[in-house]
């Protein structure tokens, strides 16, 4: 099962994993019964509604907190059965109720996987927020898998990876049982598959091993494996992947995941040229997608059947193929950042009532040094003690303070606040010292310029926000593969500079080609819009334009703007005239 796709089926996958808790203390009739409708609410629907009907003819002998779990499985009963909006407010009801912590527990799992399947993702984050904060103080061991598990689904619903892999691993660490450990490396995987880390075979093979019971997980896990083959070049490779194992795929009857592997296929029959092939499995994936046309896979079948008919010379066709390819990607692109929107809302919401526990906690500090300086007036040295005190912490507090503003007004004037390398005033600086120290002590220096290929139609494209992400991913890129001693700058825009003591021109000229390999390697998807990210690097020593600065970055610069001019995403050395 995929659980970034959301499915009536995923809300029940999800639970069946969910076992009852321990009631060792209920050994009556009744509490009996409520046990075994927690066993076999996700297995034997029928049988646990008849039981659910004979407790609720009985609520008089019910004790408060089993009253408390009848209402949860009550609630859970309705969400079972597609009336989940009936259910929130019985729900909404106990977690608001003195009820045990672990009911409350088992109510807030049960809302988040509603909030998933209803796309609502500001509630389920916060119900999920609330969730993560008390699951410290379950003892439950299973409960507490259950919630890593949820949260590792969830996060990666809505595109926060590296959350997602977080919570997968900590699974992993404590998960025992087969079905747990399965979950635990399939949302694994697939946090990983989409993140910058590269997926290994031992991996892959593992996960695949531990989710052999499992047809959905398992087949998942392949189609991760065949995308990578694909990605990699290998699409013949990728293909025969998913071939071999598409009966198996096509009988989990689960559609996000045949949609998946109908899509991978049509794209590897597209690389290997089979046009007609590859337009027979995307219009399958299309075809059986119908009730979820804005997943990525459908999406990119729908680009290669316009692809596909612009090959044919179908212009019409291809219009029209076109035409809903852009339809289908503005609703995708829209509701992940409806996502990333309310992971944002959540952080500041967090932020908000952090704030207002901190305030809340200087007022009771106040009230107590109110209350103490009152009783210290029956003494007058006992008053001068409380003031000089008092007058003390101020003086520090405000020492604190003043020395935090000085130090962020520092940054201010030396680092560059978005990418939080030198600014270009600070650079000149900097820099103008390494030039007298090298030319004093006859070392080598090296100067890197480097701009962003066509980023203002990133931004005009994807927005500021998508524009920043991509400038800073790039800085990250650069600093990955330098040296301590560096000097990096943003001189302003996409415009960038790195100068390099005791370097020669060789080893420049190489440094230059390793950024300009990472930063064509950034995989922008984590940003939430798909683009590609290149830059045209220029370089010079001091040898060929001297210890000026001006001269050093006016020939860099002049070999950058060569490499735009010859094609973009290259180096170029500048030469002499």
């Amino acid at each position: 099962m995929m659980p970034k796709f959301y499915s009536r089926n995923s809300l029940i996958f999800l639970n069946i994993f969910l076992l009852f808790l321990s009631f060792d203390s209920y050994a009556d009739n009744v509490s009996e019964q409520l046990i075994k409708a927690e066993q076999i609410k996700s297995t034997h629907p029928i049988e646990f509604a008849n039981l659910l009907e004979d407790i609720a003819t009985n609520t008089v002998q019910l004790k408060p907190q089993q009253k408390y779990l009848l209402k949860y499985l009550q609630a859970y009963q309705l969400v079972f059965t597609g009336k989940a909006h009936s259910a929130l407010p019985i729900l909404e009801t106990i977690l608001s109720s003195d009820a045990d912590k672990m009911i409350k527990l088992r109510c807030r799992i049960t809302m988040v996987n509603f909030y998933a399947y209803d796309q609502n993702w500001t509630d389920g984050l916060s119900h999920l927020s609330k969730l993560l904060d008390t699951l410290p103080e379950i003892e439950d061991e299973e409960l507490k898998q259950n919630g890593l598990a949820l949260a590792a689904m969830f996060y990666n619903q809505i595109g926060q990876y590296s959350l997602g892999l977080k919570y997968a691993q900590n699974l992993e660490k404590i998960a025992l049982k087969p079905r747990q450990i399965c979950m635990a490396k399939m949302f694994k995987i697939e946090a990983i598959f989409n993140t910058s880390i590269k997926l290994t075979d031992p991996v892959l093979d593992d996960a695949l091993d531990a989710c052999k019971s499992e047809p959905i997980a398992e087949n998942l896990i392949r189609s991760f494996v065949a995308e990578t083959q694909i990605n990699n070049g290998n699409f013949i490779e990728g293909k025969e992947t998913l071939l071999k194992h598409i009966q198996a795929i096509e009988s989990t009857k689960y559609v996000r995941l045949i949609t998946r592997a109908y899509s991978l296929l049509s794209q590897s029959f597209f690389l290997e040229g089979d046009l007609k092939e590859s337009e027979r499995f995307a219009l399958k994936a299309i075809t059986l997608a119908k009730t979820m046309p804005t997943t990525r896979k459908v999406v990119e079948s729908q680009k290669i059947l316009y692809e596909i008919a612009k090959l044919n010379s179908s212009y019409e066709l291809a219009l029209q193929y076109n035409e809903k390819y852009i339809e289908l990607k503005d609703i995708y692109t829209n509701k992940s950042s409806e996502k990333h929107l309310a992971f944002q809302l959540a952080e500041h919401n967090a932020y908000e009532q952090e704030s207002q526990i901190q305030l809340l906690n200087e007022k009771n500090a106040l009230l107590i040094s109110e209350q103490a300086l009152d009783k210290a007036k029956v003494a007058n040295i006992q008053l001068m003690i409380t003031i000089l005190t008092v007058t003390l912490a101020l003086l520090t507090l405000w020492g604190g303070r003043l020395w935090k503003a000085h130090k962020r007004v520092k940054e201010l004037a030396e680092y560059d606040a978005l990418t939080g390398i030198y600014n270009r005033g600070h650079f000149a600086q900097v820099t103008n010292s390494a030039l007298k120290y090298c030319k004093n002590a006859e070392q080598e220096l090296s100067v890197i310029m480097f701009d962003l290929d066509h980023f203002k139609k990133v931004s005009d494209s994807f927005g500021h926000a998508c524009g920043d992400w991509a400038l800073k991913a790039t800085i990250k890129a650069c600093q990955s593969i330098g040296r301590q001693n560096d000097i990096f700058a943003r001189l302003g825009g996409e415009e960038f500079c790195l100068v390099l003591p005791s370097c020669n021109i060789a080893a420049a000229m190489l440094r230059a080609e390793a950024c300009r390999a990472a930063i064509e390697e950034i995989i922008t998807e984590e940003s939430g819009c798909d683009f590609s990210i290149t830059a045209s690097f220029g370089v010079t020593d001091a040898k060929r334009s001297g210890f000026n600065l001006d001269k050093l970055l006016a020939d860099a610069d002049f070999a950058a703007y060569a490499s735009k001019n010859s094609g973009r995403n290259r180096v170029t050395l500048f030469e002499v005239p």
